[in-house]
C-alpha cells in the first residue's frame, strides 16, 4: 500500500547509535522511510549502519539514496589501486577496518587489491548493492537527493550523476526553479547557518546535521505536499 507520509533521515556516517535512536521516532506503519545517503566513513560503526540500512531496505522497503561516500567506496572496490588515496582521504579506512574487524594501521599496511579481495570475500554483496542505490527519489511535491540539483538544466532530472552526489556551489544560493521542495544532505548545515537545525531557503531543506562532527542527526516528517515536522538529535 502506498503511504501518504514519509520520514527522511540525513547523513549518518557510521553513527549507529544516533541512527538507532532516530529510528525510534519513525512511524513505520504510516511513513515511508527514505535515507539520503552517506551511511559510511568517518564514524565508529559503519559496519552496523550498513547492516541496519540493508535490513530496512529488505524488510520495510526503505528507499536508500546513493551518497558521494557510497560512490567513493564503490569506485575503490572497482579500482582499488587508482581510488585508494581519495577514498582514504575521505574516511574510507575507518569503514574498511570496521567491516574487516582489523586495525586501521593493518588496512593501510596492505596492498589495496588485497584489501578489496578480503572485503569481497567477507561481504560479497557490496558491489552489487552499492550499484543499486538510486541517485534521487521523489515523494509528491518533494525531490529528495543527496547533494542537490543543477538549476541551469532545462529539467532538474538532467543534472549530472556527479552533481547529484557532489554539488554545492550553484545549488544552495541559486533560485529554486523546480517548483518543488528539495530535501538534501551532503553539506553540513553548520556551514550554511549557525545552527544544527535544518537549513531552509527557497524550498530547499538541508538535513546533514554534521552528526559525525559533533552536530546533530536530522530527520523530516513530510506528506506529499509539505514538511510537517522536524526531528533533531543532538
Amino acid at each position: 500500500m502506498t503511504k501518504e507520509k514519509a520520514f527522511v533521515i540525513g547523513d549518518i556516517h557510521g553513527m549507529y547509535h544516533s541512527l538507532e535512536v532516530m529510528l525510534s521516532h519513525w512511524r513505520r506503519d504510516e511513513e515511508q522511510l527514505i535515507l539520503v545517503g552517506d551511511y559510511i566513513d568517518r564514524g565508529p560503526n559503519s559496519d552496523s549502519v550498513l547492516k541496519t540500512v540493508r535490513t530496512l531496505q529488505k524488510e520495510h522497503n526503505a528507499i536508500l539514496l546513493r551518497g558521494n561516500h557510497e560512490q567513493l567506496f564503490l569506485n575503490y572496490l572497482l579500482e582499488p589501486r587508482k581510488e585508494w588515496k581519495l577514498y582514504k582521504k575521505n574516511g574510507g579506512a575507518t569503514t574498511i577496518s570496521q567491516l574487516l574487524q582489523i586495525q586501521i594501521e593493518d588496512v593501510e599496511a596492505q596492498a589495496p587489491e588485497e584489501v578489496v579481495e578480503k572485503l569481497l570475500e567477507k561481504e560479497p554483496w557490496l558491489i552489487e548493492w552499492l550499484e543499486s542505490l538510486v541517485y534521487y527519489t521523489t515523494f509528491g511535491n518533494h525531490i529528495i537527493v543527496h547533494a542537490g540539483v543543477d538549476f541551469t538544466k532545462s529539467d532538474w532530472r538532467y543534472t549530472s550523476l556527479h552533481d547529484f552526489l557532489w554539488i554545492r556551489e550553484g545549488f544552495h544560493y541559486e533560485k529554486n526553479t523546480t517548483g518543488r521542495n528539495i530535501i538534501f544532505g551532503h553539506t553540513p548545515v553548520q556551514t550554511l547557518h549557525e545552527s544544527v537545525e535544518p537549513w531552509q531557503r527557497d524550498g530547499k531543506w538541508g538535513i546533514d546535521g554534521g552528526n559525525v562532527y559533533g552536530g546533530s542527526l536530522i530527520a523530516l516528517r513530510i506528506d506529499r505536499e509539505e514538511v510537517n515536522d522536524v526531528v533533531v538529535l543532538r
